[in-house]
């Protein structure tokens, strides 16, 4: 595959409003996932087709946090997750997401490049 990937990528810091990241994992297998990751973290999920609704259970600085999820298959056996801030506070949002991707750095495609970089900081794998 002659694509770059690394566009897909996006650094945490530069999270604003909406973010994505790659998976070699099934579609359904990326939905169950985001469902376990963010059940804990006091979200309400909504499934419909290939998106997730995430609504936030507390109230935050600008109201309840909601978060749109979308899956697009980019490639045979390759999808492209996109996580978008629908609702609240985006400083949440950041939080959220950062709290999130603990729970799915399992299913996020790396590059080798990018685990052997993960790998040199300490053991931590930077998630998008």
């Amino acid at each position: 595959m002659a694509k770059n990937l690394k566009s897909l990528d996006v650094p945490l810091g530069l999270v604003k409003r909406e973010t994505r990241f790659a998976s070699k994992c099934s579609a359904n297998e990326i939905i169950s996932k985001i469902e376990q990751a963010a059940t804990p973290l006091g979200f309400d999920v909504k499934k419909n087709n290939y998106k997730l609704k995430l609504q936030g259970e507390k109230t935050g600085r600008k109201g309840h946090l909601s978060v749109a999820t979308e899956i697009f298959e980019v490639a045979p056996s390759l999808y492209m997750v996109e996580v978008r801030k629908s609702g609240g506070d985006t400083l949440e949002f950041h939080k959220f997401y950062k709290n999130l991707t603990v729970g799915l750095k399992d299913i996020v495609w790396k590059t080798a490049e990018e685990a052997e970089e993960g790998k040199k900081s300490d053991g931590v794998v930077a998630s998008s």
